[in-house]
């Protein structure tokens, strides 16, 4: 069984068309799509809602799932690169608002704590992944072409340039921004459960301008990327 976890009843619609009902927040139901046995989990929006409801579920399920994939929305950095309505696979998730604010800015480790801590990992801000292991776990294939991406997960949306360049500064390697990604992607290390990420570009970042959005093609990318993971 595999848990497909959509931050919002219209993610999850546009990834999986053919459901009858889509759960409400916090709430999950059974799906077969192309002999693969799912359990379709809505979280809400933002890292809270996701690290809850994720928790819930797990704890409720009878069956440990082989797997958990988010499928949702993302804005990118640079749409020329990764355009609007394209996919990526989250290759690591990067959480931008863990740790200690200082006079130079925000130190991940500052505080001393870590997010996570088994053997010799310690996860402060970023958890590296491991998407095409991820899906073999599952008994998935990952479609040729699509990018991986590093991602950042935030609370609050980078909706102003300012705040847009604030986080490539710190971050320049990372590509798109989501708000669930990191703290499903925790859960999923906590609980030792393979975990796959696919995004669709709906949007600049740190832009509110219409030319730079376009949540028709993301939502469209969902569905396709969908049939493409599931009936491949």
């Amino acid at each position: 069984m595999l848990l497909c976890v959509f931050a919002t009843d219209k993610e999850c619609a546009a990834a999986l068309p053919e459901l009858h009902t889509v759960p409400a927040q916090g709430q999950w139901l059974p799906h077969v799509r192309a002999n693969h046995e799912l359990t379709v989990l809505i979280t809400g929006v933002g890292p809270l809602n996701a690290a809850m409801h994720l928790g819930r579920c797990l704890a409720t399920l009878g069956d440990r799932p082989a797997g958990v994939i988010n499928c949702g929305l993302a804005g990118a950095f640079d749409t020329t690169s990764h355009r609007l309505g394209s996919l990526c696979i989250a290759a690591e998730e990067i959480n931008p608002e863990y740790g200690l604010y200082t006079p130079d800015g925000l130190v991940p480790d500052g505080l001393g704590f870590a997010q996570y801590e088994q053997d010799e990992q310690r996860v402060f801000d970023r958890i590296q992944l491991e998407p095409y292991t991820a899906a073999t776990a599952m008994g998935l294939s990952l479609p040729q072409g699509w990018p991986l991406c590093p991602m950042l997960s935030v609370a609050g949306v980078s909706g102003t340039a300012e705040r847009a360049q604030e986080m490539q500064t710190r971050y320049p390697h990372a590509m798109l921004e989501n708000m669930e990604g990191f703290a499903l992607a925790l859960s999923c290390l906590h609980e030792s459960i393979p975990f796959l990420e696919l995004r669709s570009v709906s949007n600049k970042i740190g832009s509110r301008e219409k030319a730079d959005w376009n949540i028709v093609a993301g939502f469209s990318a969902l569905g396709r990327a969908m049939t493409m993971l599931l009936e491949a």
